[in-house]
């Protein structure tokens, strides 16, 4: 029955694509269900771009019985209303950052610890392989969908006044970070002086002295006008940063099984695009964009980044723990360390 339904459905668009339904001319038939994808970041962002295949492929394969409409730099919500309007069944997908997924669901504080991962394909790899299930398992209880992990890239520390890849250059640091309990508390432990501003007030406390550095993956220095007031970069690679694909779990649990398939197969098969489009805007600020803006690129080696992390793991682990328990922690913990390459 279901076959014939959809056949006949395919038919009527082609008929009327023709002009034969209603002796009129032609017009669009509205989609049996619509996919409003509510997101922070801008066009240029890998999250955004890997956003529009996802809409070319899905509203292609489904024969036009979805619709996806994208809504870019907060036009529909910020970050945290876009998660709260999967919960109320407003919104049907999101694009988050781990700091909010952490708001709404302990599990993602795990991937808050500090200097866990190697490079950004250790962590891949602990995704990947373990990790994506860990995270999105209690995700139903609070009426969201783990749909895929996509990534921002590893973050690194900017400065505006002397580099910073030591503890003892990080002391006192006035530091610009995200409202994340964790990080805050990783800043801390290496005696910096984080404190949470608004990206919009970056540049100007940078100007005016209010902060010494900010901390992001690279590309967002430079393609944001951030660059200007940063004379260092160091990659530091402190944390690694999801960009988080969620859905509402009331719209995905109506969704017939055949498009539920389409859309989380899609996601799953574009997650290696998005990450390719990440490495090349990283590649592109780091090697180019940066150092033609006058940025001095710094490069961390392991024995620096073992001791930032001797120095900053502990505290926040602390919290991790109290917050997931000892034994999903110490599952994580087994599944970082078997992704990880001698």
């Amino acid at each position: 029955m279901q076959s014939f339904i959809s056949a006949g459905r395919t038919l009527a668009r082609a008929m009327l694509a023709c002009g034969v339904l209603a002796g009129a001319a032609p017009a669009a038939m509205a989609a049996d269900y619509v996919i409003k994808v509510s997101h922070a970041v801008t066009v240029k962002h890998p999250g955004h771009k890997a956003m529009e295949a996802f809409k070319q492929k899905v509203e292609a394969e489904s024969e036009g019985r979805i619709e996806v409409r994208i809504f870019h730099s907060s036009q529909l919500a910020g970050q945290r209303e876009g998660v709260e309007g999967l919960q109320a069944g407003t919104i049907e997908m999101t694009l988050t950052p781990n700091g909010i997924a952490a708001s709404f669901d302990n599990t993602f504080a795990l991937l808050d610890i500090p200097f866990q991962f190697t490079n950004a394909e250790h962590a891949r790899r602990t995704i990947d392989d373990k990790g994506e299930q860990m995270l999105f398992a209690n995700l139903p209880k609070a009426g969201l969908v783990g749909l895929a992990v996509w990534e921002q890239g590893m973050r690194n520390l900017g400065t505006a006044k002397a580099p910073a890849t030591t503890a003892a250059q990080m002391s006192g640091l006035k530091l610009r970070t995200m409202e994340a309990p964790l990080h805050i508390t990783a800043w801390k432990s290496l005696g910096s002086n984080p404190t949470p501003i608004g990206w919009a007030q970056v540049y100007t406390a940078l100007q005016q002295g209010v902060i010494d550095g900010v901390e992001n993956p690279s590309y967002i220095f430079s393609q944001t006008p951030v660059h200007e007031q940063l004379k260092y970069l160091a990659l530091t690679e402190h944390i690694y940063d999801p960009i988080l694909v969620l859905g509402s779990k009331a719209f995905f649990d109506r969704l017939p099984e055949d498009l539920r398939a389409l859309v989380m197969q899609t996601l799953k098969d574009l997650t290696v695009q998005q990450r390719e489009f990440v490495d090349l805007d990283v590649k592109q600020a780091e090697t180019i964009d940066l150092p033609a803006q006058g940025v001095e690129i710094i490069p961390v080696d392991a024995h620096a980044k073992a001791e930032l992390a001797r120095l900053s793991q502990p505290p926040v682990l602390a919290e991790v723990q109290s917050r997931v328990g000892e034994d999903l922690l110490k599952q994580w913990q087994a599944a970082v360390e078997s992704a990880r390459k001698p």
